[in-house]
């Protein structure tokens, strides 16, 4: 291993329901059989992984930064990191989440928190990865995976509410607790009006229903929206579905869960770019990384923005 004098851990001991809890207990077994140093340092509520790793960042030395939890927390330890003075710090990960779909985007193969941590304190230079950016006038935010408006971001709002999530999640099932609630929505998420800038064009959508900009294929713990996203390619994409019902919806989303073939489908609209804008005219739930964002009119800029990472890829 290479030389790491103290290890800094981000911990979300809520995550996955037990999950980060569990990681992070074999992770201390081996830190202390091995005598290196550790600090934990706990979320206790919302926006703690933003002020932490702004805080530990600040403060650069010979340690790891490393986040034990899910795809939010990470998301937050990120957002801290650039907003320190020493925005390219880089980020270890140990997954605890129920969806964990930032480690299936990127194709991290160990799943193992032990034999995880050991690769990234043998690692002498950090992986740079694709993450998206979002903003405007009033909101400046980065994301590791996705942000969706509608349908998809409605679900994370009911699966977030929802009093089997826990349940499920002991069960190690939070994928199949997203997929209930997104039956559920089928019937309640209206359409939408949708505005959509790129490349010196606009597309205009009178009855948008799922709209996703991604940083790799995977939203809701493993579905694929979108399997030619790439998060080393430098581009980001966006998917909109139109409103469809009944057999038309369930044939569409049969090839989603399939062969990705949904994306040739007449009611479904993509591309690929380093930037582009969008904006909804009226106000829908919304979602980034699993989080939820409060009901607006959204309007954003995104473009593709990049982070340094202790994880071994390939």
């Amino acid at each position: 291993m290479s030389k790491t004098t103290k290890v800094e851990i981000i911990l979300n001991h809520h995550a996955g329901n037990g999950l980060a809890i569990s990681a992070c207990h074999k992770i201390i077994n081996f830190l202390e059989k091995n005598q290196i140093s550790y600090e934990i340092h706990k979320t206790l509520k919302d926006g703690d992984g933003v002020r932490i790793a702004k805080q530990l960042a600040n403060h650069p030395n010979d340690s790891k930064i490393i986040v034990i939890g899910g795809d939010g927390t990470l998301n937050q330890a990120v957002n801290g990191v650039k907003e320190s003075n020493y925005p390219n710090t880089a980020l270890g990960y140990i997954p605890g989440g129920s969806g964990n779909d930032f480690c299936r985007g990127i194709k991290l193969k160990i799943k193992d928190p032990v034999v995880l941590l050991q690769a990234i304190l043998s690692m002498k230079q950090p992986q740079i990865i694709d993450v998206g950016k979002a903003y405007n006038d009033d909101f400046s935010h980065y994301f590791i995976n996705n942000i969706g408006i509608g349908f998809d971001a409605r679900t994370v709002y009911y699966t977030n509410h929802s009093e089997r999530k826990d349940f499920l999640n002991k069960l190690h099932l939070g994928t199949l607790s997203y997929f209930t609630n997104l039956l559920k929505v089928i019937k309640k998420q209206p359409a939408f009006g949708l505005d959509v800038d790129y490349r010196n064009h606009k597309k205009h959508f009178d009855s948008a229903y799922i709209v996703v900009a991604t940083n790799h294929p995977y939203f809701g713990g493993g579905f694929a929206i979108d399997p030619t996203a790439n998060p080393f390619n430098h581009h980001l994409n966006l998917v909109v579905v139109k409103k469809i019902t009944g057999m038309t919806f369930i044939k569409l989303f049969s090839k989603l869960l399939t062969n990705g073939s949904h994306l040739q489908d007449k009611n479904v609209w993509h591309i690929e770019d380093s930037h582009f804008s969008l904006r909804n005219q009226t106000k829908q739930y919304g979602q980034m990384d699993g989080e939820e964002l409060s009901q607006n009119e959204f309007n954003f800029h995104f473009e593709v923005s990049q982070h340094s990472f202790w994880l071994p890829i390939k």
